[in-house]
């Protein structure tokens, strides 16, 4: 974290999941760590501002987040 604030002063770098979700109205999922291809829509939803999320590594289930009503959208998927 004290790089990423060094080299990119003009990012807000959060110290959880939590905080950085906290009242978002987009996630991008751009990592294929353990912890964020298993959220849990429905958990993430009582998070966020709304329900959109862009998989940037097509990692999550599609019809698991739609169907929790999220607006789903992936690269390179249609």
């Amino acid at each position: 974290m004290p790089n990423a604030r060094r080299l990119h002063p003009e990012l807000t770098v959060t110290e959880s999941f939590d905080e950085a979700v906290s009242g978002a109205e987009i996630v991008l999922l751009l990592t294929e760590w353990p912890e964020y291809r298993e959220l849990d829509p429905d958990d993430l939803a009582q998070k966020v501002a709304a329900r959109h999320i862009l998989d940037g590594r097509n990692v999550l289930d599609p019809h698991a987040w739609r169907d929790a009503g999220w607006t789903y959208r992936a690269l390179g998927r249609p």
